[in-house]
């Protein structure tokens, strides 16, 4: 009985290992070009050892944005508890996105990377697609209660979370392909939040308007 957990505590180092190992190479070399044999090289374990954790390199994959979006969602959650307004809840729910991907420069290349894999036709596209369905799904409850007492439908609310979602990613890949990733100024995020907090403010009608630096309100 006591052989028993120590065989369960390697598979899970071994599992861990080879998760690692994909999510460097992943961000090294990309999705498509990382083969299962350089996965159990870096995790130094033999093929047959990778498809006793997993049927396929996208099942891998599939756990690896299982794990980083929990992690995200986790995140967000712990900011949003600390809130005390509409426009506070709105800002944490961001601050605590940009914060998440400058710390994990690796999930977001994954992240951005696996929309591709997404135009694959089949199950496993669908599983992948099913797990930023829930991020998505998770953005648009928060920023339905933000949002409160104003009334939205349920497609609008899911487009400002694929806005959201978006924005975030969006403007940290930005910073990285235009050489800023690693200013000092980026690790300040004030602007792009204040830019978002003040376009969900703006009701579209030609008269309304917002000025620089107003705190975002809910009824504007």
């Amino acid at each position: 009985m006591a052989a028993e957990p120590r065989v369960r505590r390697r598979m899970v180092a071994t599992r861990k290992r080879l998760l690692e190992s994909a999510l460097a190479l992943f961000s090294k070399n990309g999705i498509y070009n990382t083969t299962v044999e350089e996965i159990t090289e870096a995790a130094d374990v033999g093929k047959g050892t990778f498809y006793e954790h997993f049927p396929s390199k996208t099942a891998l994959i599939r756990l690896l944005l299982q794990e980083g979006f929990r992690t995200l969602l986790d995140r967000c959650r712990a900011e949003l508890r600390l809130a005390t307004s509409p426009s506070e809840r709105v800002k944490r729910l961001l601050r605590a996105q940009f914060s998440f991907f400058q710390e994990h420069g690796d999930l977001l290349i994954l992240f951005h990377q696996v929309r591709g894999l997404l135009k694959l036709q089949g199950k496993e596209a669908t599983l992948l697609q099913r797990e930023y369905k829930r991020y998505v799904r998770f953005l648009a409850e928060e920023l339905e209660r933000a949002l409160m007492p104003r009334r939205y439908s349920r497609a609008e609310l899911k487009q400002s979370a694929c806005s959201m979602a978006g924005f975030v990613t969006g403007y940290l890949s930005y910073l990285v392909i235009t050489g800023m990733s690693n200013a000092k100024a980026t690790k300040d995020v004030k602007i792009p939040i204040r830019i978002f907090l003040e376009g969900i403010a703006i009701d579209g009608s030609p008269d309304s308007s917002m000025g620089r630096g107003q705190a975002f309100r809910p009824d504007a």
